[in-house]
């Protein structure tokens, strides 16, 4: 015991000294760790409304989250699974009790992200120490490798910008660990519960898992170790069965993050996809690459050949130049990405084989020749050396090389072994110094870019592009002046998660998964336009007056800047940079209604707009919707300017300057407010980003191979001509297009204005994981709810259980009589109850199996 928290302790100072560089610039110049973009707009925000939402006793379904929805389902490729984000949400609420911490500071969760990293480096630390333990039975050996293994700057990049995605330096150690212990210790059980933390942990990466699981177990079968002491059928059946009880054992949080991916809205990649990566600065996986820096050394290990007649250096040899060469195979990103778009998240096994090689390395490195040595120097110093010249980039870690091979060699120009090898922990600590400076270069150049230390500091985080004081009295003030289930349309320069961290009920969220139905609602029910094209993103409503009311957003802030202000919202407020407008045509949350309407029937947007303030809209069910808007496309003049016409819809840009401008006439202008434009337009060659200008109305879309792309070429824009009748569009940058105007339509809002006369006094109050609602004097119908649907609602109608219906494309609709007051809506995740009853009974039979095992073997 003592010598375990000998163990502890070491593992904790080596991940302090590898975050010296980190926790330098934190305290001198308020650098922050986590990373501007996804780090301070998507994981910290996640971070916060998770704490606050767990802390209050709320598990799964919350109106606030965006729109609304099951938060613990979808954001559970983040961090409502994970086992280290649970622990460090437990300690907070239990240190919170005691002594208030102000968990409601967005700095709070900066500084903790700095803490988490160095605790889950040292337990990555310890994992990592304990495999190579098992291999080498040499404690300094596995003190070494553990430290360059998580110190490397792919654990750095990974947790700068997603930090749950390093906890895969603690879990990989431990995985290939467990198999180690069953082969030559046929002991089963650390093998089912660490796939089990795996799955439980995140479903993305217990992929990653079974591929690296996979790929070293089947190395173990076909090299056997002279200590194995399982057969090779016999280990194929047994761990087979051992992972999917582990399948079982996690359930109760594995199937609601398969439910997550499945449930969301993503199109099939189809990009085209290189053969090969050429060889070139950010490929070399030697030298200033800005995903991951290796040590020379690996090159030099892997030119002692007189190395390779052990086992396991021969073993992570092959691992390795296996690595290098999957590096440059782009198929080799897809397939580790589920066959999807290449991405590079595997790297972290390149820095896995290339600690793990090393430390092998090292521990034999004292019985090489003295030729032999320099050979692999020369090599292996000369390629880094080449590569500063040829990219004409110096980094300040390569001085000390020489250095770390003149140690090496002087220490083998010692003749007495027993000398040498007191001698070579100079050579590992001098690894070990050109580690942690590799490292900090890498920090320097490729994570606090100019870019992360203009944003990802202090003062940022305070200012008015992420946070102010004068921001969160201004959503104070709003929220003082609304009901509990209005929102407000308000996120500061394009950060969707801006209500998670200033805790109000808005219109937006940035996230890798949600529910498609809202994505069907945006992209093709209503084609609400996003400004930013993104698949990972929603927000607002692009100014339509329809969609604010029919989803209660009462308030509207922008900047003094923006202009995209809906028809009927009126200025209330201006206060520094910030308008605040207010929807004098918003409607209440809760609707009963009668007028049933059939989805299928309905063709346009703007009649399925009109279609819900009449009534409902459902699928298969009602009648047909009548009251069509008239294409008004026919009716006006369209015209040309340098832009060349070709078949099929296609058109050339020469210069960047061609505009088409659609002339609407004076009646059509006085009978309508608004003008809703519907166009198909897809970029041609050559491919690239490109913007749709609507009368200053820039929407950013992205080319056709990224991975980012909605897949959506119909855009609807809410415009109105200037002052000359005219509506002008433009695109850039010139080249190819597909374009075609499909419809243009008018909005007087006549029926907006009738359903606010009409509007019934319904409202609903949120409880724990649902709503609750008291109905006014109403007729038999189906009641409306302007929160997302999702399986599983269950609703109590006056005490009486009845089952919730999508209705409006995305909405919650539950059908009462005319006597009915009184609703609840109460939601758990699909099967809740049912996968973690499966658990237990695998969690029990694996307990029992071992347990057998144990009792047999004694």
């Amino acid at each position: 015991m003592k010598r375990i928290l000998i163990y502890i302790i070491l593992s904790f100072i080596l991940a302090i000294i590898g975050h010296g560089y980190v926790i330098y610039r934190f305290i001198s110049d308020g650098i922050l760790f986590t990373g501007p973009n996804d780090g301070m707009e998507q994981m910290v925000p996640i971070q916060m409304y998770l704490y606050d939402k767990w802390s209050q006793g709320q598990w799964f379904y919350a109106t606030d989250f965006g729109l609304g929805g099951d938060f613990f389902t979808d954001l559970s490729y983040y961090f409502s699974t994970n086992i280290l984000f649970i622990l460090n949400v437990l300690f907070i609420f239990a240190v919170d009790l005691c002594f208030h911490l102000n968990t409601q500071d967005v700095m709070f969760w900066m500084t903790n992200a700095i803490v988490i990293s160095i605790i889950k480096s040292s337990l990555a630390m310890l994992a990592t120490f304990g495999f190579v333990r098992r291999i080498t039975n040499n404690t300094i050996i596995s003190l070494l490798t553990s430290y360059i293994f998580v110190i490397s700057p792919i654990y750095f990049r990974f947790t700068v910008y997603w930090p749950f995605f390093s906890d895969i330096f603690i879990l990989l150690p431990l995985l290939l660990w467990s198999i180690e212990l069953y082969l030559q210790k046929g002991k089963k059980g650390i093998f089912i519960l660490i796939v089990t933390l795996s799955l439980i942990n995140n479903f993305y990466f217990a992929y990653y898992q079974l591929v690296a699981g996979l790929i070293y177990f089947i190395a173990r079968l076909i090299f056997k170790h002279r200590h194995d002491v399982i057969p090779r059928f016999k280990a194929i059946y047994t761990l087979s069965t051992a992972a999917l009880l582990s399948l079982g054992c996690s359930l109760f949080f594995f199937y609601h993050g398969i439910q997550a991916y499945l449930n969301n809205r993503r199109i099939p990649f189809d990009g085209n996809v290189d053969a090969f990566e050429p060889f070139n600065q950010n490929t070399n996986l030697f030298y200033d690459n800005y995903l991951i820096v290796i040590l020379y050394i690996v090159i030099q290990a892997l030119l002692s050949f007189k190395l390779y007649k052990h086992f396991y250096f021969k073993l992570f040899a092959i691992f390795m130049i296996m690595s290098i060469g999957a590096h440059f195979l782009p198929f080799v990103d897809q397939l580790f990405n589920g066959f999807s778009a290449p991405q590079k998240r595997w790297h972290y096994l390149i820095a896995f084989n290339a600690a793990m090689l090393m430390g092998l390395y090292a521990k034999y490195f004292s019985t090489l020749t003295i030729k032999n040595y320099i050979f692999s120097s020369i090599v292996s110093l000369g390629f880094v050396f080449v590569s500063a010249w040829v990219y004409d980039t110096y980094v300040s870690w390569l001085w000390f090389t020489p250095i770390v091979s003149l140690v090496g060699l002087l220490v083998l120009c010692v003749k007495a072994s027993i000398y040498r090898n007191k001698l070579s922990y100079f050579y590992y600590i001098a690894i070990m110094i050109l580690a942690t400076l590799v490292a900090d270069v890498f920090i320097r150049n490729q994570i606090y870019f100019e870019d992360h230390v203009e944003r990802a500091n202090n003062d940022y985080v305070n200012a008015s592009l992420f946070n102010t004081p004068l921001q969160h009295q201004l959503v104070s003030q709003m929220n003082y002046s609304k009901s509990e289930d209005e929102r407000i349309d308000w996120r500061v320069n394009e950060q969707d998660n801006t209500p998670m961290y200033q805790f109000f009920k808005g219109t937006s969220i940035y996230s890798s998964i949600f529910d498609h139905n809202i994505l069907d609602y945006y992209y093709d029910a209503l084609k609400i336009n996003l400004q930013s094209e993104s698949v990972s993103r929603y927000q607002s409503t692009n100014g339509r007056q329809n969609i604010n009311s029919l989803f209660s957003i009462k308030y509207l802030m922008l900047k003094d800047y923006q202009d995209n202000v809906p028809a009927y919202f009126k200025k209330v407020e201006s206060k520094g940079q910030y308008q605040i407008y207010e929807n004098t045509l918003n409607l209440p949350s809760v609707k009963v209604t009668n007028h049933l309407y059939d989805a299928q029937k309905l063709k346009t947007p703007i009649d399925r707009e009109h279609a819900m303030l009449d009534g409902v809209i459902i699928n298969d069910k009602g009648k047909s919707y009548t009251d069509n808007a008239n294409n008004l496309k026919n009716s006006t003049d369209i015209s040309s300017k340098n832009i060349d016409f070709r078949d099929n819809n296609q058109i050339y840009l020469p210069q960047s300057n061609g505009s088409i401008q659609i002339h609407v006439p004076s009646d059509l202008r006085e009978r309508y407010t608004d003008f809703y434009l519907t166009l198909k337009i897809r970029r041609g060659q050559p491919d690239s980003n490109y913007t749709i200008n609507i009368n200053n109305y820039a929407n950013q879309r992205l080319y056709n191979n990224s991975t980012y792309k909605t897949g959506v070429e119909t855009q609807l824009y809410r415009t109105q001509p200037d002052e000359n009748g005219n509506i002008n569009i433009t695109l850039s940058p010139n080249g190819n297009y597909h374009f075609k105007i499909l419809s243009l339509h008018g909005e007087n809002y006549n029926k907006l204005k009738r359903a606010f006369k009409l509007q019934q006094n319904n409202h609903y109050k949120d409880i724990k994981n649902g709503v609750k609602m008291t109905l006014a004097p109403h007729q038999k119908g189906i009641a409306t709810v302007n929160i997302p649907f999702r399986d599983s609602m269950i609703a109590y109608v006056d005490h009486k259980k009845v089952k919730p219906i999508k209705v409006n494309y995305m909405m919650t609709g539950i059908p009462v009589s005319e006597n009915d007051s009184n609703i609840v809506i109460k939601y758990r995740p699909k099967y809740w109850f049912t996968m973690i009853t499966i658990s237990a009974i695998c969690i029990v039979i694996s307990v029992f199996w071992c347990l057998i095992k144990k009792f047999k073997f004694k």
